[in-house]
């Protein structure tokens, strides 16, 4: 663990960009992040390259740390100021004790379909099938249990979990017939409906009080720098309004960063996703968590989440007509 954290140290210093004098009186931030997925650090992103951090004084730089766990020591160690992480990670390492704080939202809900084999095209049509996940205990596979109870199926009875790894692993049991349905980000979405393989129903919509990423940091950041984290927070909530606001300028700076990508494909995909970035988060949603976490309900959410920050901010849903 000790061995990943430094290496973050090192990923930090050669990501640093030339520093200008429009940076030298800037506050500087790492912010680590788990997932490789552009629309993991979109927000991110965007907010550095169209002038919302640097309107509030920051200069974020965004770190990819491959896994939850690796963030988190990042987090504690003070390499990372605020890290983007999944929800289900945020409340175990609380409840085992890390001294970090949820203090705002990310991705809303799950941002991932349920994609079908060939001729399947209801819900209903997996009864007696298999539906892959990518591994035992996660949050993919809480997801797609309750989604798909919620839609009336219940696990082993009318249909199996099998565990497929990664997601080119997902892909090919689903094209060979070894699964019938699996779950995919927005990209992978696009990328298979453009082959015929059906989408059956949007994850995230169907457990809509699930929150999937969220940002964290340490409790004493929290508390000792409360106008620094209002001032993140502000700068992600005013990103995430220009990605709702302005997608086809998104789409171009999208097109940019993986020049490998048709625009067509990155728009359809970010219209997937686009609704489900929001640093709103409330108490219900941290219960929600819990539950998924399996973690004891016993009313104490403050050790979880200061909900104060994103009380401040007021919404973040101010999407164009």
């Amino acid at each position: 663990m000790q061995k990943s954290v430094s290496l973050l140290a090192v990923v930090i210093f050669l990501c640093q960009p030339f520093v200008t004098s429009s940076h030298l009186h800037a506050k500087t931030l790492n912010v680590a992040y788990p997932s490789p997925a552009w629309n993991s650090s979109l927000p991110l992103e965007v907010g550095r390259q169209f002038g919302m951090f640097a309107a509030e004084g920051l200069e974020v730089r965004p770190v990819y740390v491959r896994g939850g766990p690796i963030v988190m020591a990042a987090l504690l160690s003070g390499e990372a100021d605020y890290a983007v992480m999944a929800g289900i990670t945020a409340v175990n390492s609380i409840n085992r004790g890390a001294d970090v704080i949820i203090v705002g939202g990310h991705t809303a809900h799950l941002d991932q379909a349920l994609i079908a084999a060939k001729g399947i095209s209801t819900v209903n049509d997996l009864k007696g099938k298999v539906v892959g996940v990518t591994g035992s205990g996660g949050v993919t596979e809480f997801a797609i249990v309750e989604a798909l109870a919620r839609k009336g199926l219940v696990r082993d009875r009318d249909y199996r979990v099998m565990f497929t790894s990664n997601s080119p692993m997902r892909v090919s049991a689903l094209q060979n017939g070894i699964i019938q349905a699996a779950p995919f980000s927005a990209t992978e979405r696009g990328l298979l409906e453009a082959k015929g393989f059906p989408t059956l129903f949007e994850i995230g919509k169907a457990i809509p009080e699930l929150p999937f990423v969220v940002i964290v940091t340490t409790n004493l950041k929290a508390k000792s720098q409360p106008s620094e984290a209002m001032a993140f927070l502000r700068a992600m909530r005013n990103s995430i309004n220009f990605i709702q606001n302005e997608t086809r300028k998104v789409v171009l700076f999208l097109s940019k960063k993986d020049p490998g990508t048709r625009q067509a494909i990155l728009e359809k995909s970010l219209n997937y996703v686009i609704d489900s970035f929001s640093v709103s988060i409330n108490k219900r949603n941290i219960e929600a968590l819990m539950r998924a976490a399996s973690l004891k309900l016993d009313g104490n959410m403050d050790r979880f989440f200061r909900e104060d920050f994103v009380s401040q901010l007021g919404s973040d849903r101010h999407k164009s007509q």
